[in-house]
């Protein structure tokens, strides 16, 4: 479909607002000028229009769990609480539940998130039907430090979904790999998935130093942090997403930098388990690449990645005493481009011609949007989910106006409502 969007406002450069007409041909964003022959114009004076979002961490299955285990330390929350929840999902359940949370997420201008979650087929199912956009990971574990890398089924699974999903449904499906974390795993098989992800051209995908106690122990196992321990073991010889980062090193920082690694910084999950604020600026002035993810339902409990910017943002003002760390105009930055070049989509992540035509369009006429003196302060500031009025990902609408335009909202809500009666006591 040829759409035009009419006098569209955009952020400049210094964030002001610029306005343009921008035509999208198919899945491209094809030029920005005057006249074209469309098959519908938009009129977009209204409208900010901004790269579609992404969410760099989360367990879409795990919408499931919202509410299901709160005010716990991680440890006791995952290995008490959610694993034994998990033992009792099936592929129906994760499908239905991977729906609902990408239905939140385009709601909330978010076109594309990195998953690490197992039942795989059964989330790219949902994210096929829906057109979202995703980079999904089976994690892998291993508690036997003896055992053969080829027969882990968890690793047999991701190398399964790499042969048959790898830049399937026009490229919307990437196969990343993925260890876990460093106390669920041994030595053999993270250098196994290491040597597959580089032979295979793949991203990976981990936890690391989510908690305190996670990277204390890492060090009193091997005298190494569990980001020199990845590295040890060649885990970060292919681009790497690494969840958290909320306790590394100075070292590791170093580490991250040299080696291209991106961190997906999860504010909300992090307070929210009291697992710590992860060192953000000190990160960016290491050069370490940095995105934005929500973590899994289960720990945050929404899935907007406008509030994990507000949150990233204002954290580390108050936390450094400095009101110009992490700026409005960086923000926005961290939430596209930075996260579509960690997932390997490099025709995405910004609004100019030849890219993917993934854009999220806010009210400007809401309460929330007047005054704007500054789009980008606006945007992180002033706007929430509840501004966004659409979201298009290679250029198909998924959203306008209240209504998805791919999935029966009302029949997942359903479903769900009634498959977590099975968690009530």
């Amino acid at each position: 479909m040829k759409i035009l969007f009419k006098n569209a406002n955009l952020i400049g450069h210094d964030g002001t607002m610029v306005k343009e007409d921008i035509y999208i041909d198919g899945e491209y964003i094809a030029a920005f000028a005057d006249e074209f022959d469309a098959d519908r114009v938009i009129s977009a004076e209204n409208m900010l229009l901004c790269p579609g979002l992404y969410n760099m961490h989360t367990h879409l299955p795990m919408t499931m769990f919202k509410g299901y285990a709160e005010d716990m330390p991680l440890q006791p929350w995952l290995f008490d609480k959610i694993f034994p929840a998990e033992d009792k999902l099936d592929g129906t359940m994760v499908y239905y539940s991977a729906l609902l949370g990408i239905a939140e997420q385009i709601k909330n201008g978010v076109v594309s998130c990195s998953d690490m979650y197992f039942f795989s087929e059964s989330i790219l199912r949902a994210v096929d039907e829906s057109g979202f956009k995703i980079n999904l990971c089976r994690a892998v574990q291993s508690f036997d430090e003896n055992e053969n890398p080829k027969d882990n089924r968890m690793f047999g699974e991701a190398r399964e979904l790499y042969k048959n999903y790898h830049n399937s449904a026009h490229g919307r499906i990437k196969i990343d790999m993925s260890i876990h974390a460093e106390y669920t795993s041994k030595a053999n098989i993270v250098r196994a998935v290491a040597e597959f992800a580089g032979a295979n051209s793949l991203i990976n995908h981990t936890h690391i130093s989510e908690t305190k106690r996670e990277h204390e122990e890492c060090i009193a196992r091997h005298n190494m942090t569990p980001a020199e321990w990845f590295n040890a073991n060649g885990f970060f010889e292919s681009p790497t997403i690494a969840a958290h980062c909320v306790h590394i090193s100075d070292n590791d920082m170093q580490i991250f930098a040299e080696k291209g690694v991106t961190v997906a910084h999860c504010p909300s999950s992090n307070l929210k388990l009291a697992c710590g604020v992860a060192r953000v600026p000190q990160m960016l002035e290491h050069g370490v690449n940095v995105a934005i993810g929500t973590d899994g339902s289960a720990s945050n409990n929404n899935l907007d990645i406008l509030k994990e910017m507000y949150i990233a943002s204002i954290l580390q003002k108050g936390v450094t005493g400095d009101p110009t760390a992490m700026p409005a105009a960086d923000m926005l930055t961290f939430a596209a481009r930075n996260a579509a070049a960690a997932q390997g989509r490099g025709d995405c992540g910004s609004i100019k011609a030849g890219n993917r035509a993934d854009i999220a369009a806010f009210d400007l006429d809401s309460i929330e949007a007047i005054p704007i003196y500054n789009c980008s302060s606006a945007l992180l500031y002033s706007l929430t989910g509840r501004n966004v009025i659409m979201t298009m990902c290679d250029g198909k609408i998924l959203y306008e106006n209240g209504e998805f335009k791919t999935i029966d909202i009302e029949k997942i809500k359903y479903k769900v409502k009634k498959m977590s009666e099975l968690y009530k006591d």
